[in-house]
């Protein structure tokens, strides 16, 4: 919501870093003419690309919307983002969406060097990686249910490989209004999950940066950079540089971390 100026900057990596782009569906929500301006603005650079974008109707019209995009979705699995995600390495789609979804939950966010967990202030220890699951020499397994913190959380849905037809059931019976109540919700149905095999790779391909937070959901931690002052910078003609993130080593999931802002090219 009211973050078209962070929404670029994922759409553009996801774009550049990702082989073949699979369709992405954007359900956004705007609380202002200015930041719906913004929003068209955004949706007018990418197209000729495989995006759609709804506009949300209401706060509570997200679990329904949600529901109709993910049973309008041929594919057989699916991943969910947030729209302060980047993208900081290449990836091939096909390579990360082989594995068997009934048994296994893939992971774009997370890798060996994560052990920080950024939503609660806590240094993690890595897995006990099980080097015998696969056998690709760029990818790292462990049993979800066996771990801590972040490597035990396979219902994220930042980065993380869903059966299509599982997920939306599960959406259809789990009572949410928003992306953060969706996930959080989703844990009630952790038992079902925990224990498939993870898979991610060696380090990880998307970050999360939470310079800010539109929503009162939660009260996770986050920066303190207001969506109007970016949606300022946007009217300015300014972007997220978001190609100096590329190769970024995070130490967690979620970080705080320096962006800079540039002129676009549009």
């Amino acid at each position: 919501m009211d973050r078209a100026l962070q929404l670029h900057a994922l759409l553009s990596s996801y774009i550049e870093k990702i082989n073949e782009p699979v369709p992405v569906h954007i359900l956004y929500r705007t609380t202002s003419s200015a930041h719906q301006k913004a929003y068209n603005e955004v949706f007018s650079l990418f197209e000729g690309y495989p995006i759609s974008a709804i506009h949300q109707k209401s706060k509570d019209s997200f679990k329904s919307e949600l529901i109709t995009i993910l049973k309008s979705i041929n594919a057989e699995k699916v991943f969910f983002l947030v729209d302060d995600i980047v993208f900081t390495e290449n990836i091939d789609v096909f390579d990360f969406t082989k594995f068997d979804g009934r048994t296994t939950v893939f992971s774009l966010r997370m890798g060996a060097n994560l052990k920080r967990a950024y939503t609660i202030q806590k240094d993690q220890k890595l897995p006990n990686f099980i080097p015998d699951i696969i056998s690709d020499k760029d990818k790292l397994s462990w049993i979800w249910e066996e771990e801590e913190f972040d490597w035990a959380y396979p219902l994220s849905v930042d980065g993380h490989l869903f059966l299509t037809r599982e997920i939306t059931v599960l959406a259809e019976n789990t009572k949410f209004n928003s992306p953060n109540t969706f996930e959080g919700k989703l844990q009630h149905y952790i038992q079902y999950f925990e224990k498939r095999v993870g898979i991610c790779y060696n380090k990880s391909k998307i970050i999360n940066i939470p310079i800010n937070k539109v929503q009162k959901d939660n009260d996770n931690i986050h920066g303190t950079i207001h969506q109007d002052y970016l949606l300022n910078q946007w009217n300015n003609g300014m972007q997220i540089n978001y190609r100096e993130l590329y190769g970024t080593i995070n130490k967690s999931a979620h970080q705080e971390i320096e962006i800079s802002l540039i002129k676009r090219s549009d």
